[in-house]
């Protein structure tokens, strides 16, 4: 399997050499990059995710937590032994590898689920190839040689070709079909000996099989984390899957491809359980599971589920934002969809076969949503439907997002979505006026709405008297403003740092051609009149820099803004001698889980440490961690430095915060920037697992520097 694919990256390499004058992509992100999204998945808007192989058998874990992580939890005997516990009383003593003879499938009807998901309204589906465990729903036989015995659906199991006989059903309907695909296994012995061997001689050759024998219109890593693009050889496959694949003109790839790579390169961007990530410039989707559990998880209920409104709400929030939705199903080991998804689904479907027009090949508007008075800041505890409380449920003095916008660019059609009807049967929208006689219809029912301009900047929209039996997508209701909308492209505020002294130089660049750009500082009013930007400019002191774009005939962009932080130099250290090596690790077990009460819990453990690296404890369960010492800094200047975690992380440097990654979320990258003299300095790194994944990463770079790393050992001392 080396040989044949350093063959294939040979023949590619050959390949380019020789077709310099086509269009292709060469094996290194900055080209990678520029390939655009396939325009039938911008268009699509929601896909429907499949978790689906042994871990369905047993279709259990801690409630809040991934059913299909069920080997690794019993493994590590995660979630206070509630995984373990289950296992032996159920199982005995059969090994996880023995389930798979329990994974019969006996009622998988492949036809039948092309046709529900053709009815709730989805345009591409992505099923589960291979998870973390290293199960194939395809005749894969690298997979029974590594493993050393039959580790596929078509060997051991079901005896069928799962994904194959999906593949056909669906391209018999409108829905694509796509793939996920683990590019590591937890417990491969070839994993756990060689991983660069592991890469090289099973998973590529696997996702080489997949692509070459079922051509699927996605392709989905995941499995990324734990190693870099480069042992992956990520650029590699990218390469010839958009320039030599069959798939190559019509693909559509994720951002999983190795440690650093996710929300920086590949295709789409994606998000998990993340709904307050916002990626206006780039191509996303939003992934999340109807309970939490993306497998089938047994120990959910009614309640654990996410209602069909809160679910078709999802799905506009994401479009108005400018994603796509990409929502999960876990099938039971014998094949079924269970009934309370397939109901969820059908409800979507209904709902979109009413509106799907304010949905389907639509963009992100001006603006993607009319908020009502109160606080914007609402941030749900886990296991809180974050969107009920920001549209219908909102705590006291929080607002409501009480409108959703998307736009289709063809028909220049604006579409108005209400999360409620108008209780005074008047819809109030903001910041505009609509020409007379436009047409506003109500998508169900086609009835045509009057309209009145208010102070020259409010429109009343008068909505029919609410009969119940007259509607029946009452999941949210839409209304189209015919041939209005059109919009200035949002300029863009780039703010960055001389690597010499770190003075801040703001530039701003416009998406619509021809625009002209009005910015303001600090408290500035910023109107068309406002200074025109024409070149790159700095400024003496912290500020907000806030810009919008100008064009005749067109609705102004929206307003961008950026903050801009003087940094301060930061002296060394003057050490009497030099400190030991590493830091000194720090594990409590916290009484509350925020970051300035970590310290005041109960401290388990201290040792010293050349890496930053989680505790076992930290990686399987609640926890708190700090790292406390120095760092040597090589030479004075500017510095970049990157925290991603889940959930909280903050870092600081001589008792400043540099990076605030505070919170209780998913793994989520934050940074922030110091001007450092060299030498020593205080670094204090502080980290909290409230629940479910775990996942810290500390990177830095010096100003202008492409290439991110984790702090040297070398450089640590205590």
């Amino acid at each position: 399997m080396v040989k044949r694919w350093l063959i294939i990256s040979l023949l590619l390499i050959a390949f380019f050499n020789t077709s310099i004058a086509q269009s292709v992509y060469q094996p290194e992100w900055s080209s990678l990059d520029s390939r655009p999204t396939p325009q039938w998945w911008q268009d699509a808007k929601f896909g429907i995710f499949i978790h689906w192989g042994v871990y369905s058998v047993p279709a259990f874990t801690a409630k809040g937590n991934y059913a299909e992580w069920y080997q690794h939890s019993l493994t590590n005997n995660a979630h206070n032994g509630i995984v373990r516990a289950f296992h032996e009383r159920n199982y005995g003593a059969k090994t996880y590898y023995d389930l798979a003879d329990d994974f019969h499938a006996e009622l998988y009807n492949p036809a039948a689920w092309a046709e529900l998901f053709e009815k709730a309204g989805a345009k591409y589906v992505v099923l589960t190839s291979k998870h973390h465990d290293g199960y194939c729903l395809w005749p894969n036989k690298t997979a029974n040689k590594t493993w050393g015995f039959s580790w596929n659906s078509v060997d051991r199991g079901p005896g069928r070709d799962l994904l194959g006989e999906l593949f056909t059903a669906l391209r018999k309907t409108s829905v694509r079909p796509g793939l996920y695909f683990s590019l590591y296994e937890w417990y491969n012995p070839l994993w756990k000996f060689d991983k660069s061997r592991f890469a090289a001689d099973h998973s590529m050759p696997q996702l080489l099989e997949l692509v070459n024998t079922y051509q699927p219109d996605v392709v989905w890593a995941d499995g990324d984390w734990d190693a870099t693009p480069d042992l992956w050889q990520s650029q590699q496959f990218l390469a010839w899957l958009y320039n030599m694949s069959p798939v190559r003109d019509r693909v559509v790839v994720n951002d999983r491809w190795g440690s650093g790579v996710r929300f920086n390169h590949g295709g789409i961007y994606t998000p998990e359980y993340q709904p307050d990530l916002d990626f206006e410039n780039h191509p996303w989707e939003e992934s999340r599971g109807m309970g939490h559990s993306y497998g089938y998880n047994r120990a959910e209920d009614a309640w654990d589920y996410n209602s069909g409104q809160s679910l078709v709400l999802h799905l506009i929030d994401k479009v108005s934002r400018g994603g796509n939705f990409l929502l999960d199903i876990g099938p039971d080991a014998h094949g079924q969809i269970p009934p309370i998804m397939q109901e969820r689904l059908l409800t979507i479907g209904n709902w979109l076969n009413v509106n799907g027009e304010a949905i389907y090949n639509t963009r992100r508007w001006r603006t993607d949503c009319q908020w009502s008075a109160g606080r914007q800041d609402y941030e749900a505890p886990k296991g809180t439907d974050w969107l009920l409380k920001q549209t219908i449920e909102p705590d006291s003095g929080y607002a409501v997002k009480e409108v959703f916008f998307t736009w289709n660019p063809t028909t220049q059609n604006l579409y108005a979505i209400l999360p409620q009807w108008p209780t005074d049967r008047r819809l109030i929208l903001k910041n505009m006026q609509i020409p007379s006689g436009t047409e506003i219809k109500l998508l169900e029912g086609g009835q045509n709405l009057r309209f009145d301009n208010v102070g020259g900047n409010t429109v009343y929209v008068y909505f029919p008297e609410y009969i119940p039996s007259k509607y029946k997508a009452t999941e949210a209701y839409v209304i189209r403003i015919k041939g209005f909308g059109d919009f200035v492209g949002k300029p863009e505020i780039s703010v960055n740092y001389s690597p010499q002294n770190m003075q801040p130089v703001i530039s701003i660049e416009s998406s619509t051609p021809g625009a002209e750009i009005r910015y303001a500082l600090g408290s500035e009013p910023l109107t068309s009149k406002s200074r025109q930007y024409q070149q790159p400019f700095t400024v003496s002191e912290n500020t907000i820099v806030r810009a919008r774009a100008f064009q005749t005939g067109k609705m102004a962009s929206k307003l961008d803004s950026a903050a801009v932080q003087l940094i301060p130099y930061m002296p060394s250290l003057s050490m009497f001698r030099q400190p030991d090596a590493g830091l000194q690790a720090l594990l409590f077990s916290p009484y509350r889980f925020e970051m300035n009460e970590i310290e005041r819990g109960q401290l388990l453990s201290a040792v010293n440490t050349q890496t930053i690296q989680l505790a076992p404890e930290c990686q399987s369960g609640k926890c708190g961690m700090v790292w406390k010492g120095y760092v040597n800094i090589p030479e004075t200047g500017g510095y970049q430095f990157w925290t991603t975690s889940d959930d909280g992380s903050m870092l600081y440097l001589d008792s400043k915060v540099i990076v605030d990654n505070d919170g209780n979320h998913g793994s989520r990258e934050r940074s922030g920037y110091a001007y450092l003299q060299k030498g020593w300095h205080n670094i204090k790194l502080v980290y909290f697992n409230s629940g479910g994944a775990a996942d810290l990463k500390l990177e830095y770079a010096p100003i202008g520097s492409p290439v991110r790393q984790a702090l040297p050992s070398g450089a640590l001392g205590h």
